[in-house]
């Protein structure tokens, strides 16, 4: 019967202890997915850049050298910037997690040559990855829309 109880007690413990990670994890890759989307989809890349890895850097240095003065005018035009609400979070694993991320009334750039368009809705799947207890962005390319829009 001890070893019961004391393996029952161990159990909860561990339990509780991996639930409190998850959650405080969860805490973090919310907020930094929230602080990058902010910035970037309202095109404050450098502002973006805080919440990335370095090797994002020149997925987003891509990015900014692919707006033209007409997006940023299309952009500026708006009533309100781009918002977003951030949706699953799907761990891959202890230090990789990809966050489903809903962006409203954002300029998408995706026609060369042509100015950017308004989308009402588009859905990003958005890589985050862990560096000691931080977890940051983690750009392997552009960021692609699941859901493509042409509003």
């Amino acid at each position: 019967m001890k070893i019961s109880f004391l393996t029952v007690i161990c159990l909860l413990i561990f339990g509780s202890c991996t639930k409190h990670q998850i959650s405080e994890d969860e805490e973090k890759i919310t907020s930094v997915t929230n602080n990058f989307a902010t910035q970037y989809f309202n095109f404050a890349l450098k502002e973006a850049m805080q919440f990335c890895t370095p090797e994002s850097e020149k997925w987003i240095k891509f990015m900014a050298s692919n707006i033209t003065q007409e997006d940023i005018d299309v952009l500026k035009n708006k009533s309100e910037g781009a918002t977003h609400n951030t949706d699953e979070i799907i761990y891959v694993n202890d230090t990789l997690a990809n966050v489903k991320c809903h962006v409203f009334n954002v300029v998408k750039i995706d026609t060369i040559g042509q100015p950017g368009k308004v989308s009402e809705h588009e859905t990003y799947n958005i890589n985050v990855v862990k560096r000691g207890d931080k977890w940051m962005i983690k750009m392997e390319g552009p960021l692609q829309s699941e859901k493509q829009n042409h509003d």
